[in-house]
């Protein structure tokens, strides 16, 4: 016969479960939450932006991928409404914005993004630890997608953050308070 112990134990075996499930249902729901805002975002400052032009939405070039307002609801996304975990969206060539969520120190798309169009206009992710470099997983990102992605950006946190582009493609120019502050070159031999 038991002393009891073992109920105990299965109590609060399934109490931690009970509440692992419920952390990973909050943590869903907050990916969702992220992936609308920075969609919202990039839909209110596009159409603003678009608003003056005579041509097509989707013929717009930079329509919001280099403006500082959309950077700054990705970070947002990346460091309040998720925990800390990295963010990356995609501008495919319709000017649609494709976002997924990853962890602290990755993120790729989870689910193929239906509808994404080729070339990439540009592709921006976070590293919410607070420092815009390429990793080693970026430059191979970057290497193997030169031909068909127009420019990037890491994001660091406010006014730091990194911009690369296929025109100079083993370089990452790093800025720091919006002024330039270093070059990061690289030379295909990265891991």
């Amino acid at each position: 016969m038991g002393n009891g112990n073992e109920n105990i134990n299965d109590d609060k075996s399934i109490k931690e479960f009970e509440n692992m499930v419920e952390e990973e249902k909050t943590l869903e729901e907050a990916r969702i939450n992220a992936e609308i805002y920075v969609n919202q975002c990039f839909d209110e400052i596009a159409y603003n932006n678009a608003q003056s032009c005579a041509v097509k939405f989707e013929q717009v070039l930079d329509i919001a991928q280099h403006d500082l307002d959309f950077h700054a609801a990705i970070w947002h996304a990346s460091t309040v409404i998720l925990p800390n975990l990295e963010v990356q969206v995609v501008i495919d060539s319709n000017n649609k914005c494709h976002v997924s969520t990853g962890s602290a120190g990755y993120v790729d798309f989870q689910i193929n993004p239906v509808g994404m169009r080729l070339p990439i206009r540009c592709w921006i992710h976070t590293h919410p630890f607070g420092a815009a470099y390429f990793s080693g997983t970026d430059i191979r990102t970057v290497s193997i997608w030169e031909q068909i992605m127009e420019t990037a950006y890491v994001l660091g946190g406010k006014g730091h953050y990194g911009f690369w582009t296929n025109r100079k493609p083993k370089q990452l120019d790093i800025y720091k308070n919006n002024s330039h502050k270093e070059t990061q070159t690289w030379n295909g031999e990265e891991e």
